[in-house]
């Protein structure tokens, strides 16, 4: 009896860690003549909060990625669901037998990695921006695109920053076909295309202006690098109209009677939320920013009187002090043995939404206006403090109290924060013209009043 070969096959995507709490690489698994099954990895990474299981792509909207990085991994799945769909039906449709697995894996991968026998040559020639994009976001993903200043200096690029490199990939295929161009090369990156893409960002996109940033500081990136491999002689991008523009956000901060407000909402019945106020409060204490103070049980060690800990965005080594707020939480979760549990970890958009409802109950629901981003432009809207809270506010108050009501010098916040100039970071804390004017105030009249006792 001869044996029918499928000319279809399963193909089907998951995570491989789908309850890790950082971005965890998404495999293809191939179903063709029985099992084993063939799993493929892709080459992409996602958040597990940030993924559909169901529909196998990542969630977009509000509570997902934005949109172009969400359009990056889906597209890079649709590529890989394409590639094993195309070398199967042809080793089927050839040979007319199943093919050996092992060898298919392979195969595959081959053409995903751009290493395939059926590469064009055009693409192997092609010296457009968008191609240097996408051999050098291959070379980051594979390790040999490294550092080459700052503290991680010689280290890989984490799999955050690739992404946001496919994000400005995506956005800059939108914008030739939009645009109705051909491709994009070294050459055309000028004062003309700057004005260009801010037009098509915030015009026909509405784009925030610090995203406008973002895929600027890219371009200027990948055109220097590209320049520095002799592949063309552009050097528009270096001019001091060709900037990299940013914009002051109105995020709030938590002050210490906030937190201490929070800090006393009963909660009992409610372990998640319980769990989710010692996770801010954390953060509000330490000055760790989400992806570190959410991860403590795998990445932090307590020595004495601090937590020692690298830190997921800079990679560099920190002491923090525990200072009395956090050794009280600390506390709650130390083991027998001394060792600590830490809160559980949980998802970014769950703590947002969590906190929201926690920073209600704790009656912060005075008004605050802040201004969001709508087309390169910022509109002020009001809402009540609660909803304005988030993830990110915890860090942003521990270096604002830090330096108001505590009064320490900026640079000795600065080592916990990882603020590298006293320009960003006085941008990163939360003061008034006022308070600053207070603050200069009190800090003068208090040093004048110690001096005056001194000469008695």
């Amino acid at each position: 009896m001869v044996k029918t070969v499928k000319i279809e096959c399963g193909i089907s995507f998951r995570l491989r860690e789908a309850g890790s709490t950082k971005a965890t690489p998404i495999t293809c698994f191939v179903e063709f003549n029985g099992k084993p099954v063939v799993k493929i990895p892709t080459g992409g990474k996602i958040l597990p909060s940030k993924w559909n299981p169901e529909k196998e792509k990542p969630v977009g909207g509000l509570k997902g990625l934005d949109h172009q990085e969400a359009k990056a991994i889906s597209e890079r799945v649709s590529f890989v669901r394409s590639v094993v769909e195309t070398s199967y039906r042809e080793h089927v449709s050839n040979f007319r037998s199943y093919p050996n697995k092992e060898s298919f894996k392979q195969q595959v991968i081959n053409v995903i990695n751009g290493n395939g026998e059926n590469r064009p040559e055009e693409e192997k020639a092609d010296l457009s921006l968008l191609s240097y994009f996408e051999k050098q976001i291959r070379l980051s993903r594979e390790g040999k695109r490294l550092i080459i200043k700052g503290p991680r200096k010689g280290l890989p690029y984490r799999e955050n920053t690739i992404l946001s490199y496919e994000g400005t990939l995506e956005l800059l295929k939108d914008y030739i076909k939009t645009r109705k161009k051909k491709r994009l090369h070294f050459e055309d990156i000028t004062m003309d295309f700057y004005h260009d893409i801010r037009s098509y960002m915030f015009e026909d996109s509405r784009f925030s202006l610090n995203y406008f940033g973002k895929v600027i500081k890219h371009i200027k990136l990948f055109m220097r690098e590209s320049e520095e491999e002799k592949l063309h002689g552009s050097d528009i991008y270096r001019s001091k109209g060709f900037i990299k523009v940013e914009e002051d956000t109105d995020a709030v901060y938590n002050d210490i009677k906030q937190l201490e407000a929070i800090a006393a909402v009963d909660l009992t019945g409610h372990p998640g939320l319980i769990n989710a106020r010692d996770l801010y409060l954390q953060g509000g204490w330490t000055g760790l920013r989400f992806q570190d103070y959410s991860v403590l049980q795998e990445k932090a060690r307590v020595v004495g009187n601090f937590i020692h800990i690298e830190t997921e965005k800079t990679g560099v080594f920190v002491a923090i002090p525990i200072l009395p707020a956090a050794r009280e939480i600390l506390e709650r979760y130390r083991e027998e043995d001394g060792t600590y549990r830490y809160p559980k970890p949980i998802s970014n958009q769950k703590l947002n939404d969590y906190i929201k409802t926690i920073g209600k109950m704790a009656g912060l629901a005075h008004p605050v206006t802040i201004s969001v981003p709508d087309g390169g432009k910022r509109v002020k809207i009001t809402i009540p403090f609660h909803d304005a809270m988030g993830t990110h506010t915890a860090r942003r108050s521990f270096a604002t109290n830090m330096y108001k009501h505590y009064r320490l010098p900026a640079q000795t916040i600065m080592k916990i924060t990882g603020h590298t100039t006293e320009a960003n970071f006085f941008k990163y804390i939360r003061m008034t013209p006022e308070e600053n004017a207070q603050f200069i105030l009190d800090t003068v009249t208090e040093r004048m009043a110690l001096e005056k006792n001194n000469k008695k």
